[in-house]
C-alpha cells in the first residue's frame, strides 16, 4: 500500500512539475484535435477557438521578454515536449 502511495506521488509531482512550455504544447494539440473533430463532423469552431483563447494568449506570450538565448532553450524544450512531437501526426 506505501509503495503504490509512493509512486502515485512521484507520479504526480513529475506531471505537476511539467514546464509552461510543454503545457502550452499540450493546449495546442488538444485544441488542434479538437478543432479537427469539428470540422470533420460540420460544427461551429467558435465554441473551441473560446475555450481555448485565454491559454493560447498566455503561451503567445512565453517568450515576452526573453533573452535569445532563453527563446533558443525554450525552442530545445518544446521540441522535447510529447505533445509537441505529435502536433501534426494525428
Amino acid at each position: 500500500m506505501l509503495q503504490k502511495f509512493a509512486f502515485i506521488s512521484i507520479l504526480f509531482l513529475f506531471v505537476s512539475c511539467q514546464s509552461e512550455v510543454c503545457e502550452c504544447a499540450d493546449q495546442w494539440l488538444e485544441m488542434t484535435n479538437e478543432l479537427k473533430k469539428a470540422d470533420a463532423k460540420g460544427k461551429s469552431i467558435d465554441p473551441i477557438l473560446k475555450k481555448y483563447d485565454s491559454a493560447m494568449k498566455k503561451c503567445e506570450n512565453l517568450d515576452a521578454n526573453k533573452t535569445a538565448a532563453e527563446k533558443e532553450q525554450m525552442l530545445k524544450e518544446l521540441r522535447a515536449c510529447e505533445s509537441y512531437q505529435k502536433i501534426g501526426k494525428e
